[in-house]
């Protein structure tokens, strides 16, 4: 494969988790912001917990859009999958921006948000595995963990887009424009984002060849592979509580629990998220010269071990700790996430099951784990007065993830 080959199938292949992760970005900067214009009320924790809220109503879905275009990625073929996605992901987004808030049409507003959101995770459900499962398959045996991991640099990528496009428009506008109108600016712009994906995608390459076969993959993989589907999602579901505890309520608890300052806040996020994007494929690459087992049970053990100290540091020390604390608990991540897209993808020998095993596994796992993850360390903080909660939920959990995939090995 020449390096231009790589480079096209690569950028075909993330560009769909850049338009993902920006819109989630744009969740996580403008939850204050989304929960005054459609969630308005007295207590600003009830706004917070309801933007957090439409945020989950999307993620939700994704299940349902993992089962479909899993399906369609194995019966009709992985380019068809990645296109329908696509469009179906970014429509959504630059709708949001059009969107009229609470004060202008009431009860609606928060409604067609939701109802948008709900059609994103209908559509991001198939977009994350099914570029994954491309990835993975189109890549040499001895880099399948580097190929799967470039689908979560794509995601770090929208994240940074997300994030430093509205930091960048807070910093030039102000609070009162960006919540008059400007708050609009960057859903509007994804549809660029969006128009450059589809160009990337036009002529995919796509080696695989659906089976010729009247069995459905879902019905295949529940008769034959359940036990080995349960605990691939076990695992798969304390990935994503750490990855959206860190991605999405991270900058929420800094600025609201912990007292930083909004500035500092959105610089340790975007420190978070470069630190993402420099340590997943190093993890990656480890992944692939030790094994994907031996990385992720490593990660397992040293985030149960070090995730209390490293918060404890982020909230007693100052700045400069907290800068370190969060780079610490990134790395931790990456060593945990990185293995898991070519091991779920290489858990079945039967090309014809794989898109619809690894986007039921991840879409369920960042479905109805992830995606409850934010409301869920938002409650837990509010309600135990406990900064620390979230330390300790990622930890006993870290230790599950790591019994399990002893078990896996076996």
């Amino acid at each position: 494969m020449s390096l231009n080959s790589k480079q096209k199938i690569i950028a075909a292949g993330i560009i769909g988790n850049i338009v993902e992760y920006y819109d989630f970005a744009l969740i996580g900067f403008l939850t204050i912001i989304m929960g005054k214009l459609f969630f308005p009320s007295n207590d600003t924790f009830v706004s917070i917990l309801g933007s957090f809220g439409a945020f989950a109503a999307g993620m939700i879905m994704r299940p349902i859009g993992a089962a479909v275009f899993g399906h369609i990625g194995d019966r009709v073929g992985r380019r068809f999958a990645l296109m329908t996605s696509l469009v179906l992901m970014a429509l959504p987004t630059f709708m949001i921006g059009l969107l009229p808030t609470y004060e202008q049409i009431g009860i609606i507003a928060p409604v067609l948000l939701v109802l948008l959101r709900m059609i994103q995770g209908l559509s991001v459900g198939g977009e994350y595995a099914s570029s994954i499962v491309y990835l993975v398959e189109q890549s040499t045996t001895n880099r399948q963990n580097l190929y799967g991991s470039f689908v979560s640099i794509g995601a770090k990528i929208g994240m940074a887009l997300g994030s430093g496009f509205c930091g960048t428009l807070f910093w030039y506008l102000g609070d009162d424009a960006m919540l008059e109108w400007g708050w609009r600016v960057p859903f509007l712009f994804s549809i660029v984002i969006a128009g450059t994906g589809l160009y990337l995608r036009k002529n995919l390459t796509d080696n695989y060849q659906p089976h010729q076969t009247r069995s459905i993959p879902i019905v295949e993989i529940f008769k034959h592979h359940k036990k080995l589907f349960i605990q691939f999602t076990l695992v798969a579901s304390v990935i994503w509580m750490f990855y959206y505890t860190i991605f999405i309520y991270l900058p929420l608890w800094l600025e609201q629990s912990v007292g930083f300052p909004k500035d500092d806040a959105g610089f340790i996020n975007i420190v978070s998220i470069v630190a993402g994007v420099i340590f997943i494929p190093l993890m990656a690459m480890a992944a692939d010269r030790y094994g994907s087992f031996e990385v992720m049970k490593s990660a397992a053990i040293a985030t149960a071990a070090a995730i209390l100290p490293l918060s404890y540091m982020i909230v007693h020390g100052g700045f400069t700790e907290a800068v370190i604390g969060v780079a610490m608990i990134v790395i931790l991540l990456c060593a945990y996430q990185a293995p898991i897209f070519a091991a779920v993808v290489n858990a079945l020998d039967h090309k014809g099951h794989r898109a619809s095993f690894t986007a039921l596994i991840l879409g369920s796992a960042a479905g109805f784990v992830g995606g409850a993850t934010p409301a869920l360390m938002t409650l837990l903080v509010k309600f135990s007065g406990n900064l620390y909660m979230p330390a300790y939920l990622i930890a006993i959990f870290s230790i599950v993830a790591f019994a399990v995939l002893r078990q896996i090995e076996k």
